[in-house]
C-alpha cells in the first residue's frame, strides 16, 4: 500500500483464488542469459525467496491513466473480460506470464496452452468465457476459434431494444405479483448466545 501498488489483492490468503498472481523472473544461467519467468501466487512465497528475483505486478504492465496498457489488458478490456474486477490483476499477471514465458522461449501457445495458465485463476462474475475469448487470441491455433471481432460486438437495433424493453417490462410486472411468506418479510437475525 505504501508503494501504490495495490492492483495484487489477498483473496484467500491459501494459494486457491490467484488474484495476488505477480511475475517474477529470475536469471538462471549467467553464461546463456536464460531467463525464467513464472507466475506465482505472492500470498504463498516467503519474500527471501525472491532475493535476486525481478518481481513485476499488474502496476508494472500499462496504465489507463498513461494511456498504455499493454496488449494482455488491452485484449482482455476489448472483450469485456472483467466485471467487478477483484480478479483481474492476476488475470492479467496468468496471461502475461504465459505470454512472456512462449515469447522468450520461442514457442507458441496453443488453446490448451492458455486454459492450462489460468488453473489457478478464480472469477466469480465472468464465467470465464469472455476472459478465455481474450486470452485465446494470443494462441498460434485461433484460426477457428473466434468469430471476427466485428460480430462479437455488434450495435443493438430498435428491433432488438424494443424486445427487451417488452421483456423487461412484462419481467417487471411479474415480479410485482411475487407475495414472499410472512416470515422471510419480517424475518429479523438474532445472535445464538452459546453458555
Amino acid at each position: 500500500k505504501e508503494l501504490n501498488l495495490t492492483g495484487s489483492k489477498l483473496g484467500c490468503g491459501e494459494g486457491g483464488c490467484g488474484a495476488c498472481t505477480v511475475l517474477i523472473s529470475q536469471c538462471l544461467d549467467r553464461h546463456s542469459g536464460y531467463i525464467d519467468h513464472r507466475t506465482v501466487n505472492a500470498c504463498l512465497v516467503p519474500i527471501c525467496s525472491v532475493d535476486g528475483c525481478h518481481i513485476i505486478t499488474v502496476e508494472g504492465l500499462g496504465s489507463v491513466a498513461k494511456s498504455n496498457l499493454h496488449p494482455t489488458q488491452s485484449r482482455l478490456a476489448e472483450l469485456f473480460a472483467s466485471q467487478c474486477g477483484f480478479c483481474t490483476p492476476g488475470i492479467v499477471m496468468s496471461l502475461y506470464g504465459i505470454v512472456t514465458s512462449s515469447d522468450h522461449l520461442h514457442s507458441s501457445l496453443t488453446l490448451q496452452d492458455i486454459e492450462d495458465a489460468f488453473d489457478g485463476n478464480l472469477c466469480r462474475c465472468t464465467g470465464y468465457r469472455p476472459i478465455l475469448d481474450a486470452a485465446k487470441t494470443f494462441a498460434k491455433d485461433i484460426n477457428n476459434f473466434l468469430p471476427s471481432k466485428d460480430s462479437l460486438i455488434s450495435k443493438p437495433t430498435s428491433t432488438t431494444l424494443d424486445k427487451c424493453l417488452s421483456y423487461v417490462k412484462k419481467a417487471d410486472k411479474d415480479l410485482k405479483h411475487i407475495d414472499f411468506p410472512k416470515e422471510l418479510r419480517q424475518h429479523i437475525p438474532q445472535s445464538i448466545y452459546i453458555k
